[in-house]
């Protein structure tokens, strides 16, 4: 039952749970034990499950549940809140997801927050009720059906009428006591876990709250999710603004940063987070991460050349790129490899990039502290480096500027744990029945003495 002084006796996060895999057989868990009731219609006296959310995070989070939900059956009531800090109800992109929530026969409801308005009177609350429900009702063209409290304390849960502002109290008096409660609330399990209710089914009928912020695609940390949905939210933000300089022909002033756009396409997501670093001056970081990005797109180019051109089988690849994954510097493999000077295919001074990898070392080492406006330029010098060599890159036989996965130009790799690309190669029976070349071995052997002068140096 819901009860201010009821202790969690449970503080155990079981961040597995709250995963979408993990909602879809609690929703079947539940049609499966429990009919679905709503507000309007509680079937007092008989079995029932009350499916409700209230949204303090993440609609669009809402939205993926709500589809669930749809597909197996089950019409949840989403209770949205007017003075939320995370999302706003009359954006239009906001708006559009709960459009599309209630297209899906979903109800919804009232996510109160009282301390909005400090001290009130069950008069006043009353009041507030009915007019933030109006402003629902005017957004949405639908009538909440009821309220929850945001945040409740011992000061609200005392309004235990069955209904304020015509609205159902979902915090009355009744359901307080005679319908037995679960909740997610703070992103755990804090009485009972969902999962053991709904198969036990001991309960004659049931209220179950669920937070759609806290549910995502994998396994994470409460605080994490939050991070998760409020900077997804963020870049969102950030997207529709240079969306809209562009629908609209304006020209968007970003500084030095503008320098990331050229790898814009080709970073997918990776940009976000570089866009991120820059306009958080967090140069030292991004300086380290457009290197590292710098060094992976010689490898993939070196990569696409070997397989495309030279017809060496994936594992030989593979085996090569680990055994001198530290052992031979970037550049150097290029020339090797491509027999060209790296700073004619880049137009690139030789001795411009010779300063700054002396910067990249003294960064490495914390030798010496170098000016963050340097390391800025550091950042543009960079991918000015890696803009010119994609170009590069599209001119060869091969037609790739190593920035994109190379699945792009149909070289298969091994997936992550997550489904993304890796850069680690997939055999191909093609290239397999023409192996061996003898340029290959070689090329071994060129390396060889590259590292064995390396290391004397």
């Amino acid at each position: 039952m819901i009860s201010s002084e009821y202790n969690p006796k449970n503080t155990t996060t079981c961040d597995v749970d709250f995963r979408l895999r993990h909602y879809w057989e609690l929703c079947r868990l539940a049609v499966k034990n429990y009919p679905i009731a709503s507000y309007q219609q509680i079937p007092w006296g008989n079995s029932f499950c009350l499916w409700r959310h209230d949204i303090d995070f993440s609609l669009n989070r809402g939205l993926a549940l709500a589809k669930i939900e749809h597909e197996i059956g089950i019409k949840a009531t989403y209770f949205l809140n007017p003075h939320c800090e995370f999302y706003n109800l009359a954006e239009a992109g906001q708006h559009a997801i709960v459009k599309e929530i209630l297209s899906l026969d979903h109800d919804i409801g009232l996510h109160f927050d009282a301390g909005f308005f400090g001290e009130i009177s069950e008069v006043q609350l009353n009041d507030l009720i009915a007019r933030e429900a109006d402003y629902l009702y005017c957004l949405f063209d639908v009538k909440p059906v009821a309220f929850s409290f945001h945040n409740p304390v011992a000061s609200t849960l005392a309004f235990e009428a069955d209904s304020y502002g015509g609205l159902i109290n979902c915090y009355s008096k009744r359901l307080k006591t005679e319908v037995p409660y679960c909740s997610d609330s703070n992103g755990y399990w804090r009485f009972r876990r969902l999962y053991n209710v709904l198969s036990e089914a001991k309960d004659p009928c049931l209220q179950v709250l669920t937070h759609p912020g806290w549910w995502q695609d994998k396994s994470m940390s409460p605080r994490q999710r939050i991070f998760r949905s409020a900077y997804g939210r963020a870049v969102s933000i950030i997207r529709l603004y240079d969306k809209l300089l562009e629908q609209y022909s304006r020209f968007n002033h970003s500084g030095l940063a503008s320098s990331l756009r050229v790898l814009k396409e080709s970073l997918g997501q990776k940009y976000d987070l570089f866009d991120f670093l820059w306009n958080q001056g967090a140069f030292q970081t991004l300086f380290f991460e457009l290197w590292s990005l710098h060094e992976a797109q010689i490898n993939r180019l070196s990569k696409a050349k070997l397989i495309k051109e030279w017809t060496i089988p994936a594992s030989e690849v593979n085996a090569f790129f680990v055994a001198n994954a530290v052992a031979v510097d970037g550049w150097c493999l290029f020339e090797a490899l491509f027999e060209t000077h790296w700073h004619e295919a880049t137009d690139i001074s030789e001795y411009m990039h010779k300063d700054w990898v002396k910067v990249r070392n003294y960064l490495i080492y914390a030798r010496s502290p170098i000016a963050s406006a340097k390391i800025e330029r550091g950042c543009v010098y960079l991918c000015e480096v890696m803009s010119n060599l994609a170009a590069w890159g599209l001119m060869q036989p091969f037609k790739y500027d190593g920035l994109a996965d190379l699945d792009s130009i149909g070289l298969p790799t091994v997936k992550s744990a997550s489904g993304s690309s890796t850069d680690v190669l997939v055999e191909s029976e093609e290239v397999c029945r023409r192996y061996p070349n003898k340029r290959w071995s070689t090329f071994n052997e060129e390396i060889a003495n590259l590292r064995k002068w390396q290391k004397s140096d």
